[in-house]
C-alpha cells in the first residue's frame, strides 16, 4: 500500500514516522533493554510529542522501531506495469510483436518485455562508418538519418477530451500527443487528454487509508525549517550518515528491487585537513581553498579500448522497471527533479546543512543535484577543490542510499571545455577555438580529460557540449557552438561526445554527456532568449544534423532542451519539437532535460501557460521531458505540483514512468548502483590538473589560433626586436579564459582578478617572458592601455604610451570582450567597443610603427578601422586559462599557425546572420570568410583530379590534389571541400556546403597529397514535404573557397529518384 500524509505536513518522511508509531504502540515496551529507550517507549504520549515535533534526532533513538519501519519500506502497491512493444526481432528478422506483461500481483512474470517503453520501435539505423579521433582520415559527412517526414495535418485542439483513434507516435501522421488514445493493442502508456482547468489544480479525495495527494503547501511548510537548522562540517558527516544508513536498511527479509538489494557501502574516506580559514565568509575578499589535487607529471592511460561504434542508450533493463514499479508516486517525480548544490548549504558558513541535505533527499526524494558550491551564493570559496567536493558529494551520496527512495543521484555540471568549475582542473579552449582547429581530437581529448576531473570529484553527468549553430553571431552562447557549418558541428559535436563518455556504461572514469540546446537556439532574433526563426526545411537540413551525430554516432545518454520559443512556439511545451522531431525522427532513447529554470520561463516570460502548475501539466503532457530543474527554487514546486497533477488524475501516472525509468537506466549504465562506483574515486584526485593534461590544452591552442592578415610578414616577432605589448587581455588569466572559467560568468573583480586561480595558468605575457629568455626582457614593455570598462585614456598616460610606442620596433595590441555567459552577454550591436577601436586609431597616428592586434572574444566583433590599420590580426578565441604560453610562441614564431575560422566573420552589422551556406544569390562579402586563415609558409595547391567525370547512385568519386610547402617552416595546412550545384529543382542551392575536410602535416620543401571520397547520395535536400530528392545538374567541387589556392572542379550529376528511407546530411 502507499502510505497517507494524515494530519501531518512533513510528507517524506511520513512513512518511516507513521510505522514506528504503529510499531511502538504495539510493541512489548517493557522488555526494552536500554534504560533511556525503555524510558521514551513507555510514555506512549511523549511517542507521540516526538512525531508531531519532527524531530529526527529523538526518533534515531528508537533503532527497533525504524528499522522494522524501513523493513515495511518496499511493501506499498505496485502499479500496474507498462504493456510494451517488443522492438527487437526473432532469428528470423520476424517483424516486432506486442507483448504485454500484468504485475499485479506481487510475482514477476518470466515472460516480461522490457523494451524501451516508448510510442514507436526504435528506428535500426545500422552499422554506421564512424571515424575514430587518432585517425588522419579526412572527416565526414555525417551519417545519413532522419527518415522521411509526411506533411502533418492541421492542429487539432489539444485540450478537447475527445480522442483521435489509431493515431500513434512514430507512425508518419504527426499528432499531438494528448489526444492520443493508445488502445489495448499498441501497448504504449498513454497520455491524458484532460487538462484541468485553470486555477482547478485539485488534490485527490481518494481515501487516507490507501493514498491521499500531496498536499499543496507541504514542501514549503517543511522546508520553512531547514534554513534555521545547525549546519555540519563535511568531515563530521560521515558517523552521522552510517547511522542513519544503518537505521533504515530493511532487514534481508524485505522484498527489493535487484538494484537496491545489497548493502550500502560507505564511501572512501578523503582526508581534509583542519579547516584554517574563517568560517564567517568574507564576501569582500573570499577565502581560497587551500587544497591542491595531485598534480602529477604524467600518468599512464586510464581509458579502456576506444569504441567501435557507440554506447548510445537502448532498451530499458529488466531490473530497472523491476526498480521503477517499486516507486511510490513522489518518489518518481523526485528523480524527475534536480535542484541546484546551493540549496544543501548553509547560508552562513557554507557548510552542508544536513538538515536541508534530509529534507532533499528524504521528503522531496530529488534524483539530481546540479552545479559546485562555488556557483552558489553560499559558498565559502570561488572554487572548490576535488577533495572538497568529493566529500560534499560523497556525504550527499550516502544520504540518498539511506534515505528517500535510496536511488542514487546523479550529479550534473557544466562541462563546455573540461570541469573548468574544478579547482585545477584542466580547462581547454572554448567549444568555437576548438572547431577552429579542424582536428575532432582536439574536441575528443577536451572530453576525455574532462571526464576523469568530473568524476574524481563525484560528478557522473556533463551538461555539454552543445550542438547549436552559431548562426546569428551576437548571439553570446555562439562560443559554445563548434560554429556556423552542419558538417564541422557535427564531426566535432560527436567527437567530444565520444572523448566524454567513451565506454561509459564499463568505464568508471567516463560520464554521461547532455548535448545543448535543442534545438536552433543559435539563429535568435534579438536577446539572448528572443524567438528564433527557422523554417522546416533550414531546420532539417542544417540545424538538426550534429545533434543527430551526437546521438547517433557519439551516442549521447542525454539532451538538453534549449529555452525560449521556435517560430512562436514554447520549445519547453512544443510536442512537435521534443517529442516528434527529437523521439520519433531521430529516435532519441535516452534522458531530456529542461533548460534551467525553463518552467517558470514558459510562464512568467513567454506566456505559454496560466501559471506554475498549468506550465508543468503542458510541460509533461506534451513533451517527453525527463528531468526538470529547479536551480532557484526553495519550495519543490515542481515535485509539487506534478504529484498533484498525477493524483487528481489530470496526469497519467504512465507518463511519469516513462520517465523515469529512462532516468533510472542511465543511472545504471553510469555505475551508481555498482558498489563504491556512486561515490568519487580517490585515485583519480591525483591525476586531476597533471602536467600532461595542461600540455594538451596547450597543444589545442595552439592549432586554433587563426592568422587573419599579415601584411609585410610583420608577424612573426623576433626576440631581439623591441615590442611593445598593450591591452588588458594580454596580462590577465581570467580575461584568456571568459565564461564557464570559475563560474559561468567567469571570475569576478571581487575574487582578486587572477589570485583566484592559486597559481594555476598563465598570461600572455608570462608566455613571452618564457619564450624570449631572461636574456631578452629588456627588448619588451607592457602597459595596461585602457580599461575595458571605461571610454577614456588619461592624456598623461597615452603619453606615456606613445614615448615607449616611439622607441619599440612594433606594437602587439589585445583586444576583445569581458567574460560572459548566457543573457549577460546580450549586445544591441556586433562593433567591439568603440573606445578600444579609438585607442587604435589615435595611436597609429601618434605613432608609425607596424601594430599587430591580438582578438581575444568569443564572437566576431566588427573592427571598423583597426581592420585596416593593423598589420597583422591574430584570432585567439577564448583559449582558456592555459592559452598564454602558446599565443607567445605564435607571435614569436615558435608554431606556425593553423587554425581556420569555423564562421564568417561579418563586416558590416547586417551581416551578423551570413554563413557559407546561405542561398547562392545573397551577397557574400565578409571581412572574412568561412575556414579562412593563413599561415607563416606559403602553400601552393595543385588542380583537382577525380577518377571520373560523372557523380551518380552507388558511384562514389575520389578527387586527390597535391599541397606543397614553398616556406622554410613545417606547417598544418586544413583542406576544405565544398559543393555547389548548378541548380536544385525550387529550391536555391547553398552558396557552399562544407562536405569534407582534412589537415595534413606538410614539411618545408615537400609535397602531400590529399585524397577524398564523395557520394552522389550527400547531395540529396529536404522538400517542403521534408523527404529527400537530389537534381540532375552539374556540380562544382571546390577546395579552400576564397583563398588564393582555390581550385574547382566539375562534375555532371546522374538523375536519381527521391530517398523514401534515410536522409542524409
Amino acid at each position: 500500500m502507499r502510505y497517507s500524509s494524515g494530519s501531518l505536513n512533513k510528507r517524506s518522511s511520513l512513512t518511516v514516522w507513521t510505522l514506528a508509531l504503529i510499531v511502538l504502540v504495539q510493541a512489548d515496551i517493557g522488555s526494552c533493554a536500554n534504560a533511556a529507550d525503555s524510558c521514551l517507549m513507555n510514555d506512549r504520549s511523549m511517542v507521540a510529542d516526538i512525531l508531531a515535533s519532527n524531530n529526527y534526532q529523538q526518533l534515531q533513538a528508537t533503532p527497533t522501531a525504524v528499522a522494522v519501519a524501513g523493513q515495511q519500506r518496499f511493501k506499498h502497491k505496485k502499479t500496474k506495469k507498462h504493456k510494451l512493444i517488443d522492438c527487437s526481432t526473432d532469428d528470423d528478422g520476424n517483424s516486432p510483436t506486442n507483448t504485454t506483461s500484468d504485475s499485479d500481483s506481487d510475482s514477476d512474470s518470466d515472460d516480461e518485455d522490457c523494451s524501451y517503453p516508448d510510442h514507436s520501435c526504435a528506428i535500426d539505423y545500422g552499422q554506421k562508418k564512424t571515424h575514430a579521433c587518432t585517425s588522419h582520415q579526412p572527416y565526414g559527412p555525417p551519417p545519413a538519418l532522419l527518415p522521411t517526414v509526411a506533411p502533418r495535418p492541421a492542429r487539432p485542439d489539444y485540450t478537447s477530451s475527445s480522442s483521435s483513434s489509431g493515431a500513434t507516435w512514430g507512425s508518419s501522421n504527426y499528432m499531438e500527443p494528448n489526444i492520443v488514445d493508445q488502445s489495448e493493442e499498441t501497448g504504449s502508456p498513454s497520455i491524458s487528454a484532460h487538462r484541468p482547468e485553470v486555477g482547478k489544480y485539485t488534490t485527490s479525495t481518494t481515501d487516507s487509508a490507501t493514498e491521499t495527494a500531496y498536499s499543496s503547501s507541504s514542501a514549503a511548510d517543511a522546508y520553512d525549517n531547514v534554513s534555521s537548522a545547525q549546519p555540519v562540517d563535511i568531515n563530521d558527516a560521515y558517523k552521522k550518515v552510517g547511522q542513519i544508513n544503518q537505521l533504515l536498511r530493511p532487514t534481508k527479509t524485505a522484498r527489493l528491487p535487484e538494484l537496491l538489494d545489497h548493502t550500502p557501502p560507505p564511501p572512501p574516506q578523503i582526508a581534509l585537513p583542519q579547516a584554517n580559514y574563517p568560517k564567517q565568509r568574507n564576501r569582500l575578499h573570499p577565502a581560497l581553498d587551500p587544497l591542491m589535487p595531485g598534480g602529477v607529471d604524467m600518468y599512464p592511460a586510464i581509458e579502456q579500448q576506444q569504441l567501435q561504434g557507440n554506447d548510445a542508450p537502448a532498451k530499458i533493463d529488466e531490473d530497472v522497471w523491476k526498480l521503477v514499479e517499486s516507486l511510490s508516486v513522489d518518489e518518481k517525480v523526485g528523480q524527475m527533479t534536480q535542484i541546484h548544490v546551493g540549496m544543501l548549504l548553509d547560508a552562513h558558513t557554507g557548510d552542508l546543512n544536513m538538515t536541508a541535505v534530509e529534507y532533499w533527499v528524504d521528503q522531496v526524494k530529488v534524483g539530481s543535484v546540479v552545479d559546485t558550491p562555488g556557483n552558489s551564493a553560499h559558498s565559502q570559496f570561488p572554487l572548490y577543490s576535488p577533495q572538497r567536493l568529493a566529500n560534499i558529494t560523497n556525504t550527499v551520496q550516502q544520504v540518498s542510499l539511506a534515505r528517500g527512495s535510496r536511488v542514487p543521484l546523479v550529479w550534473a555540471m557544466d562541462a563546455v571545455r573540461g570541469a573548468s568549475y574544478v579547482k585545477h582542473a584542466t580547462m581547454f579552449p572554448m567549444p568555437l577555438a576548438q572547431a577552429a582547429t579542424f582536428q575532432p581530437q582536439s574536441a575528443y581529448v577536451a572530453g576525455r580529460i574532462g571526464s576523469k576531473d568530473l568524476r574524481a570529484s563525484g560528478y557522473q553527468w556533463a551538461l555539454g557540449p552543445s550542438a547549436d549553430l552559431m548562426v546569428e553571431k551576437k548571439w553570446p552562447d555562439g562560443v559554445l557552438s563548434f560554429g556556423e557549418d552542419p558538417m564541422l558541428a557535427s564531426v566535432m559535436v560527436a567527437s567530444s561526445v565520444r572523448g566524454y563518455q567513451g565506454d561509459y556504461k564499463r568505464d568508471r572514469a567516463r560520464v554521461a554527456c547532455c548535448v545543448r540546446n535543442f534545438v536552433g537556439a543559435g539563429q535568435q532574433l534579438g536577446a539572448h532568449t528572443g524567438m528564433r526563426a527557422v523554417s522546416d526545411h533550414q531546420l532539417f537540413e542544417y540545424h538538426l544534423p550534429a545533434f543527430e551525430a551526437a546521438i547517433h554516432t557519439g551516442g549521447a545518454a542525454s539532451v538538453m532542451q534549449a529555452s525560449g520559443s521556435l517560430n512562436g512556439e514554447s520549445l519547453g511545451m512544443s510536442p512537435f519539437y521534443l517529442r516528434h522531431v527529437l523521439r520519433d525522427t531521430l529516435a532519441f532513447r535516452g534522458v531530456m532535460l529542461s533548460d534551467q529554470s525553463d518552467l517558470r520561463t514558459q510562464f512568467r516570460d513567454l506566456h505559454a501557460a496560466a501559471n506554475a502548475t498549468d506550465a508543468v501539466f503542458l510541460a509533461l503532457n506534451n513533451t517527453s521531458v525527463d528531468v526538470t530543474s529547479e536551480e532557484d527554487s526553495s519550495s519543490g514546486a515542481f515535485p509539487r505540483d506534478a504529484m498533484d497533477l498525477v493524483h487528481s488524475g489530470s496526469l497519467n501516472e504512465d507518463r511519469i514512468t516513462e520517465s523515469v525509468a529512462r532516468v533510472v537506466q542511465m543511472k545504471k549504465d553510469l555505475g551508481l548502483f555498482d558498489s563504491f562506483k556512486p561515490f568519487a574515486d580517490p585515485s583519480l584526485i591525483e591525476i586531476v590538473g597533471a602536467a600532461q593534461d595542461i600540455e594538451d590544452a596547450r597543444n589545442v591552442v595552439r592549432e586554433s589560433l587563426t592568422l587573419l592578415k599579415n601584411q609585410n610578414s610583420v608577424l612573426p616577432l623576433s626576440a631581439s626586436e623591441r615590442v611593445l605589448f598593450l591591452g588588458p587581455h594580454l596580462n590577465s588569466t581570467g580575461l584568456l579564459g571568459g565564461g564557464f572559467n570559475v563560474h559561468m560568468q567567469g571570475p569576478s573583480d571581487r575574487e582578486g582578478g587572477d589570485h583566484v586561480y592559486d597559481g594555476f595558468g598563465d598570461t600572455v605575457m608570462s608566455g613571452v617572458r618564457k619564450v624570449i629568455g631572461d636574456d631578452k626582457l629588456g627588448n619588451i614593455a607592457y602597459r595596461r592601455g585602457f580599461r575595458l570598462d571605461s571610454s577614456d585614456v588619461r592624456a598623461d598616460e597615452f603619453g606615456q604610451i606613445v614615448r615607449l610606442a616611439r622607441k619599440s620596433d612594433k606594437i602587439v595590441i589585445a583586444l576583445g570582450e569581458h567574460a560572459y555567459a548566457g543573457a549577460t552577454g546580450d549586445v544591441h550591436e556586433l562593433a567591439l567597443d568603440a573606445h578600444q577601436i579609438n585607442f587604435v586609431k589615435q595611436l597609429s597616428i601618434a605613432v608609425n610603427r607596424p601594430i599587430a592586434v591580438v582578438l581575444v572574444e568569443g564572437r566576431p566583433r566588427l573592427l571598423k578601422e583597426v581592420a585596416d590599420i593593423a598589420d597583422s590580426i591574430l584570432m585567439a578565441y577564448l583559449p582558456g586559462i592555459h592559452g598564454g604560453i602558446p599565443i607567445a610562441e605564435t607571435l614569436y614564431g615558435q608554431v606556425n599557425p593553423s587554425g581556420r575560422l569555423p564562421l564568417t566573420y561579418p563586416r558590416y552589422e547586417s551581416q551578423s546572420r551570413d554563413t557559407i551556406w546561405q542561398g547562392i544569390n545573397s551577397e557574400y562579402k565578409p571581412q572574412w570568410a568561412f575556414g579562412h586563415g593563413l599561415g607563416y609558409s606559403k602553400m601552393l595547391f595543385s588542380n583537382i583530379t577525380s577518377d571520373t567525370s560523372e557523380l551518380a547512385p552507388g558511384k562514389p568519386v575520389t578527387l586527390r590534389m597535391t599541397v606543397q610547402n614553398l616556406g622554410t617552416r613545417d606547417q598544418w595546412e586544413p583542406v576544405l571541400l565544398y559543393t555547389t550545384q548548378a541548380f536544385r529543382t525550387a529550391y536555391e542551392p547553398e552558396l557552399l556546403r562544407l562536405r569534407r575536410f582534412d589537415k595534413v602535416l606538410v614539411k618545408q620543401g615537400t609535397a602531400a597529397e590529399v585524397a577524398f571520397t564523395l557520394t552522389a547520395e550527400e547531395l540529396a535536400y529536404h522538400t517542403r514535404a521534408l523527404d529527400k530528392v537530389v537534381d540532375s545538374s552539374v556540380v562544382n567541387i571546390t577546395v579552400n573557397a576564397f583563398s588564393t589556392n582555390q581550385r574547382t572542379i566539375s562534375l555532371q550529376f546522374s538523375p536519381i529518384s527521391s530517398t523514401n528511407t534515410d536522409s542524409v546530411f
